[in-house]
């Protein structure tokens, strides 16, 4: 028996074949939709670490990964992608982050806003746009009846 505490994950180590990658999606694929990781799922992640390169991708963010994968999910696994892929971690380390402005530049975003809504205001249909939302992973047009949703 060591004095190790009982959740200390296993240190990254170089596996048998290092140039083959698994990456693993977190909701529906290492988690039930929104829950949090099982000790088999997580053993078998560590076991398979040994033999290949292994990493986790996942349309939420890192601290929503780190609530179903465990604490400092990103430096357990050599690759961890959260955002959909704009945002990428390797051996623990923030390697990138995009955003939709970044890529696109504030003028084409403002081209595109403005192109959607003069098209969809001469559009024959019952509901109009009533706001854009602008996040780092995608531009959406919308209306809320009787709610105001504020998005941070």
């Amino acid at each position: 028996m060591t004095d190790e505490p009982a959740n200390k994950k296993p240190k990254m180590s170089t596996p048998a074949n290092p140039r083959i990658i698994a990456l693993f999606d977190v909701d529906g694929t290492l988690t039930i939709p929104r829950g949090e990781v099982t000790e088999e799922m997580m053993a078998f992640m560590h076991r398979l670490s040994e033999k290949i390169t292994v990493g986790i991708v996942g349309g939420s963010d890192l601290p929503k990964q780190e609530e179903q994968l465990g604490e400092g999910i990103a430096k357990v696994f050599p690759y961890n992608f959260s955002q959909n892929g704009l945002v990428a971690y390797k051996n623990g380390e923030l390697q990138e982050v995009q955003t939709i402005a970044k890529f696109l530049g504030e003028d084409n975003i403002k081209k595109i806003v403005n192109w959607t809504l003069k098209y969809l205001a001469d559009v024959d249909i019952p509901v109009k746009v009533r706001f854009v939302v602008l996040s780092n992973v995608e531009c959406m047009f919308a209306k809320v009846v009787g709610l105001f949703v504020m998005l941070s």
